[in-house]
């Protein structure tokens, strides 16, 4: 199909020049490519995609720029063959222009007051005759070319400039404003829309908005990246859609972000918003909100002269100075118009208080909203922001104001922790229903109180029984948010050895209800597992947890974990290392050495180890397999993915959560299908690094299966058809070992066959085939009225006092400090054992003079100190 390029403009104004020419300014610009054969309803869907305007209240004009003889001239868009004459002009890029307004505004303005956009008619091209028709003055005017330009004030225009790393994504409409005006639900076929404007849209692109006498419509856009078949979908959220309604906006993982708020606030205005005479606000206070955003950009401070129900009168903060703005309130309902502003200022600007008193916590949190997440993926931190702030603004603002308006930042990106209780059981309903299979539990006390929340997706749950080595680590993490909490997190590792997440579960702390509960979901999720195995650390709760819940499984200990409880209770390294050799040991033979080694290194920690049980944290000595995985380190890798969002609210940390498992679930698959080798990219590098070894081993056939291997002075024996080494590699890890690949080659054998098919590329493709798929924005879910009456409140948590903690605490063993003594300088000892001369103080250098002696403070005596003076019980005379 024939596609062409064309250019959106909106939130702009028509104005006309002394040539007579007139031309679309101040707009926001969009490209995209259409159909050549596109019709008037399908451009006018693209637009209302695009602009998100109520067809209850609102009327859209649409126009094009023509290029007639000497000037240029507007031509109105009305019907297809206006379409098909603005698509095939002689011209670049075609251009639509919007001009939205607002049903009642003509009721509501003076004829007194100067209108900020040009509402004449004019004369239009109609494709038809692909000629212009003038009109008569009965008709409404003459020749649009020479119409008379329209008078706007320009010395009241004035444009913030704020830039766009400070333009606010979320926008909602103002509460009183909703009560007043209540504006019917607009529906919006997102799908037909989609189907048009499919390629076109930008993942990455800020919600539109347009421009309509200081009231802004917002689309809010909910993003489903990398997932193929995808596109960005917007939605309409209005007051009719319920008594009072919270947006949110929950976009992909990779970009780690997020938006909602709650329908009392608005927004900082965009860079193009204007303030003008004549213009109209929702209320006073959204007002006073865009004159405090416009007066930091400007570098001014102003001061209320007067203000009550009806009247707002603002003046520069220096009384000398002529700026002022006064508005006035509607007598139709909440709205305020500007009717006078005077944008010159006569003060001496550095008169200005470097603390500005528009600069509050509420109006800075707006500021910051949309950058919360830095591009190294950080969340911002209030000195950040006070850098930020002194940089952009030259404003220099207190940590405590900083602090504050992160708060407020936060909890207008992403939600409040009271929502997203109150939504989670519509979350998991959703969330079960776009992913058939996806297992997840909600458990609340008797009052309503939050207690459990457990989730684990189809996707995850079918690829593990199918793909995955049977083996799980699990382990708990902190949650950060206002209510704490703890998250358990149950891991595999596939045969990429990448991490794969299995089950993700949220309680009140790690104790053996929760563990219990979260054991038990997961059973009931997986099924029966044969061989099944589990790691984890040495928490008392997970060890009963297992022991009950899974009476078959093999519960094993991370080796990582054991070696820094063996640092911390001996204060050696050295024993740790020797006991992690021995736990990685694959023959008895070399475990029994390694032991023997840390017997007669330190008998403490040798008996620490076996009272610890060798089958808990030893290889060779575990009942079941555990292939290459001895410690959790998988399932860390989850809890420092989610360190930034691990202080969310719930529902959105599990909505991260997904959409991070959706991009994972995406790009393996993607980059599992492109791999060049039979086995997976990690397999090959481990056969690989096993071939070259087997180049220089002496191979001696036994029969046809069986081998003996010869290298160094030491034997194995290889038996192809068991697939088994005495080396004891072959058969734990379920890939060859170097002895079994001589063997191979001798027999010429593929490689690949030896090789389980954990580590197969087609079944790393199998494990990520399912797709994980988007819950969508809440306003768009239908939920049963049984689930979505539900009630769930906050969990029963009493927070700590102090300031919460953002890191883990570090254990002894893991800091790396060097012992010196205070009294030489030098290391390795401290004062109590100094036998060394003390340091003596030259300015910025320390000194010890090679002939220094002690010298006795009693006796003045040189060779002793005090305390074995001879005369220290001497009584003084």
């Amino acid at each position: 199909m024939n596609r062409v390029r064309i250019v959106i403009s909106y939130n702009g104004r028509w104005e006309q020049f002394a040539d007579g020419s007139q031309r679309f300014i101040g707009s926001d610009n969009r490209g995209m490519y259409v159909s050549k054969n596109m019709t008037y309803e399908e451009l006018l869907a693209i637009v209302h995609t695009i602009v998100k305007y109520d067809e209850n209240k609102f009327t859209v004009d649409l126009s094009s720029v023509s290029i007639v003889p000497g000037s240029t001239c507007r031509t109105f868009i009305r019907n297809d063959d206006d379409v098909q004459f603005m698509l095939g002009e002689d011209r670049v890029i075609p251009q639509v222009c919007v001009s939205v307004t607002e049903k009642t505004v003509g009721d509501m303005i003076g004829n007194d007051i100067s209108r900020p956009e040009n509402t004449q008619q004019f004369g239009s091209f109609s494709g038809s005759n692909q000629g212009f028709t003038q009109r008569s003055a009965t008709e409404g005017g003459e020749n649009m070319c020479s119409v008379p330009p329209v008078t706007v004030n320009h010395t009241d225009l004035v444009e913030p400039q704020i830039v766009d790393v400070f333009g606010c994504r979320i926008e909602q409409y103002n509460e009183q404003y909703n009560e007043q005006y209540n504006h019917p639900n607009h529906d919006v076929d997102n799908d037909a829309n989609n189907e048009q404007v499919d390629d076109m849209q930008n993942g990455n692109e800020e919600p539109e908005q347009i421009q309509t006498h200081g009231r802004r419509v917002q689309g809010i856009s909910c993003t489903a990246p990398d997932m193929a078949g995808t596109s960005e979908v917007r939605y309409n959220v209005t007051a009719s859609d319920s008594d009072n309604v919270t947006t949110w906006v929950i976009p992909g993982a990779d970009a780690y972000s997020f938006g909602t708020g709650t329908s009392s606030t608005f927004a900082a205005q965009e860079p193009r918003t204007m303030i003008y005479k004549g213009q109209f606000f929702p209320s006073k206070k959204d007002l006073k909100r865009l004159v405090s955003h416009f007066s930091m950009r400007q570098n001014f401070e102003w001061k209320v002269k007067r203000s009550n129900k009806t009247t707002l009168h603002l003046v520069c903060i220096i009384d000398e100075c002529t700026w002022k703005l006064r508005a006035v309130r509607r007598d139709e309902g909440t709205y305020f118009q500007v009717r006078s502003f005077v944008n010159e200022h006569s003060c001496p600007l550095e008169q200005i208080h470097r603390r500005h008193r528009q600069a509050s916590a509420v109006t800075i949190g707006e500021v910051v909203a949309p950058r919360l997440q830095q591009h190294d993926g950080r969340l911002m931190r209030p000195k950040d922001i006070i850098a930020d702030m002194k940089t952009i603004y030259g404003i220099q603002i207190m940590y405590s104001k900083a602090h504050d308006a992160l708060q407020y930042a936060l909890s207008l990106s992403y939600g409040t922790h009271e929502e997203t209780f109150q939504l989670l059981p519509s979350f998991a309903y959703i969330l079960e229903q776009q992913n058939p299979g996806t297992i997840t539990d909600l458990q609340c006390a008797d009052d309503g109180k939050f207690l459990y929340f457990f989730m684990s997706l189809w996707s995850s749950i079918r690829g593990f029984r199918r793909c995955m080595r049977p083996v799980i680590a699990v382990d708990g993490t902190h949650l950060k948010g206002r209510f704490g909490g703890t998250m358990f997190v149950a891991t595999a590792q596939d045969g990429n050895e990448q991490v794969y997440p299995i089950a993700f579960g949220y309680g009140d702390s790690e104790n053996n209800d929760s563990w219990e509960w979260f054991l038990e979901c997961l059973r009931g999720a997986l099924g029966h597992i044969d061989d099944l195995v589990f790691i984890s650390d040495r928490h008392a709760s997970i060890e009963a947890g297992i022991s009950k819940v899974f009476p078959y499984a093999t519960h094993t200990i991370c080796c990582w974990h054991f070696g820094e409880n063996m640092k911390k209770r001996f204060h050696r390294k050295d024993v740790a290392d020797i006991m992690d050799s021995a736990a990685r040991s694959y023959s008895e033979i070399q475990y029994d050495r390694h032991m023997e080694e840390l017997r007669k290194l330190h008998k403490g920690a040798y008996d620490y180890a076996i009272d610890a049980g060798p089958h808990k944290w030893s290889r060779v000595h575990c009942p079941q397999r555990r292939y290459r995985l001895m410690t959790t380190n998988v399932a860390e890798c989850i809890n420092s993915c989610l360190k930034f969002a691990r202080q969310l609210p719930l529902m959105t940390l599990a909505e991260f959560i997904r959409n991070m498992l959706q991009k994972w679930f995406h790009d393996r698959h993607t980059a599992a299908q492109s791999m060049r080798h039979r086995l997976t990219d990690a397999a090959h590098g481990v056969i690989q690094k096993r071939v070259e070894k087997c180049n220089y081993m002496t191979v001696n056939a036994v029969d046809w299966n069986i081998f003996s291997v010869k290298h160094k002075g030491k034997q194995w024996t290889v038996n192809l058809a068991r697939k088994t080494c005495t080396c004891n590699k072959f058969q734990m890890d379920f890939l060859p070992c170097s002895h079994a690949l001589a063997a191979a080659r001798e027999r010429n054998l593929d490689f690949t066959s030896l090789c389980a098919d954990y580590y197969k590329r087609e079944t790393l493709i199998d494990a990520y085939s399912v797709p994980i798929m988007p819950v969508g924005h809440p306003s768009s879910w239908v939920v049963p009225s049984d689930i979505a009456a539900r009630v769930v409140l906050n969990p029963k948590t009493k927070r700590q006092s102090g300031r919460p903690m953002e890191g883990r605490h570090v254990s002894s063993s893991e800091r790396t400090t060097t012992q010196s003594c205070r009294r030489c300088g030098q290391p390795g000892h401290n004062s109590r054992r100094c036998s060394n001369p003390p340091m003596v103080n030259e300015g910025p250098r320390t000194i010890v003079p090679d002939d220094y002696r002690r010298k006795c403070s009693i006796c003045h005596t040189i060779g002793h100190n005090k305390q074995t003076c001879p005369q220290k019980d001497t009584p003084v005379e």
